[in-house]
């Protein structure tokens, strides 16, 4: 699915608490609101969506000025007994122009 990318995050390091190594990263994308589904109700604009994502992925984009569109692929991973969505691929298309 496309996506517009407005942010990333990446934290790594050793924990000073168990002295093992962490690698966390976080996609953040903006995602337009639904139309209203009433009259006189009003929706516009976007929300922001932050979805788990592996540092190596991230690291392809820290590079590329945001926003940017990308080609987002995501996946079912299971942990903990829960099964969740997580990004598997990012493949940037183009830069999202912004208004001046």
């Amino acid at each position: 699915m496309k996506l517009q990318i407005c942010g990333i995050e990446v934290s790594e390091g050793i924990s000073r608490k168990s002295g093992k190594p962490y690698s966390m990263g976080s996609l953040h994308t903006l995602t337009p609101l639904a139309p209203p589904m009433g009259e006189g109700n009003v929706a516009k604009g976007s929300m922001g969506s932050t979805y788990e994502c592996d540092p190596v992925l991230l690291r392809k984009l820290e590079h590329l000025p945001f926003p940017v569109l990308a080609e987002v692929e995501m996946g079912a991973q299971m942990r903990f007994g829960e099964r969740r969505e997580v990004v598997v691929d990012i493949r940037p298309v183009e830069r999202v122009k912004t208004p001046a």
